[in-house]
């Protein structure tokens, strides 16, 4: 039996919490459209900038390394199953209700739509945009990275079978720790794959299978252990950097931003790895609730944070007051539909619970 390493499963919960003030933030942000606007806040995108680079990259690295541990406890044909229960499916239902649905007040808040969500079903079908929903048209909205993880995991699971035939002994748990910060170099080069609307398949198919076959070994995770608070400060350094050229500088390009936007996402993947193994590898009953809830409050919270904003914006409450408000109310009322759904059954497999 291969002993649980609780603090992937920590790490998880905690990014995923990390998602209501960063997309309670976006309605302030400097340079692109969300569903619901109020005005440009340097301090709230400062808040966004600092967590993009590294938050979804290190999602699918937690991926990979998961599909590591589920592969050696299940044969392909379960894995792939359990892909299609534990995000087909769900992709599906959060689509058709959550998305839909924000799709529908975003429609209402920038044009005034003054139909009723179920007749905004028709607007949502057969609208095909620029796929950010802020239009009222279809997206797949913030599920696009379950849409992403489903093919990546397909993909990734044809590569494993044919690596397991032709070279079953294939291992990568005892490369030097020296080569480790060099490996961004893989999903750099594989940017340019599949990138749709700078969200890279290529990129994120590279990262899952870095974290399925390099930083799930148990030799690898002990080295990053050693070095989390060098790899830290580093990616630290470099968020500050592109947060104060992205934001406060205006400078949306250039080549220190660039080199700063390609060294924060691989080096806060090592460190926070490196931290989470050191104190992050907690289970009790707190931690179990919120690893087994957090797949669930992913795909509800933007909803209740879309309603949020859509009613606090007919107040005079100032930025500070609306965005707090957002937050702890999208919290709270997140938390509640979880558990409403998690009694339900075939709403359970409707979202992908067991």
């Amino acid at each position: 039996m291969i002993e649980r390493k609780y603090y992937i499963d920590n790490l998880r919960w905690f990014c995923i919490l990390l998602l209501i003030p960063f997309h309670a933030a976006m309605a302030w942000n400097n340079w692109e459209g969300n569903y619901i606007w109020f005005e440009g806040s340097k301090v709230l995108s400062s808040l966004v900038i600092s967590i993009s680079p590294w938050f979804m990259p290190l999602m699918f690295v937690l991926a990979g390394m998961s599909a590591r541990y589920a592969l050696n406890q299940r044969s392909y044909r379960q894995f792939a199953l359990e892909r299609v229960q534990k995000l087909l499916i769900p992709l599906l239902a959060g689509t058709l209700t959550v998305v839909a649905y924000m799709a529908y007040m975003a429609d209402k808040f920038f044009h005034n739509y003054n139909g009723n969500f179920i007749s905004h079903y028709k607007v949502f079908f057969t609208n095909l945009t620029d796929m950010t929903g802020y239009d009222g048209a279809f997206t797949p909205g913030h599920l696009w990275f379950i849409l992403y993880l489903f093919i990546i995991s397909m993909l990734s699971l044809l590569i494993i079978m044919i690596q397991r035939r032709v070279a079953p002994k294939f291992s990568l748990g005892e490369i030097k720790s020296y080569y480790l910060p060099f490996l961004l170099i893989f999903p750099l080069v594989m940017t340019p794959i599949l990138n749709i609307g700078g969200k890279s398949i290529g990129q994120f198919l590279a990262l899952y299978l870095l974290g399925y076959y390099i930083l799930s070994e148990e030799n690898v995770l002990k080295k990053l252990a050693g070095q989390k608070y060098m790899h830290l400060s580093i990616m630290l350094t470099c968020d500050v950097i592109v947060v104060y050229l992205f934001v406060w500088k205006g400078q949306w390009t250039g080549t220190l931003l660039t080199v700063c936007s390609i060294i924060t996402p691989w080096f806060g993947i090592l460190g926070l790895l490196g931290l989470a193994k050191c104190f992050f590898n907690h289970n009790n009953q707190l931690t179990q609730y919120l690893s087994k809830s957090s797949f669930l409050f992913y795909i509800f919270h933007f909803g209740w944070l879309v309603t949020f904003q859509y009613l606090l914006s007919k107040t005079l409450f100032s930025a500070p007051i609306q965005y707090s408000a957002s937050v702890l109310l999208t919290l709270l009322f997140t938390l509640l539909t979880c558990e409403i759904v998690r009694r339900i059954p075939g709403l359970r497999w409707l979202f992908g619970i067991k």
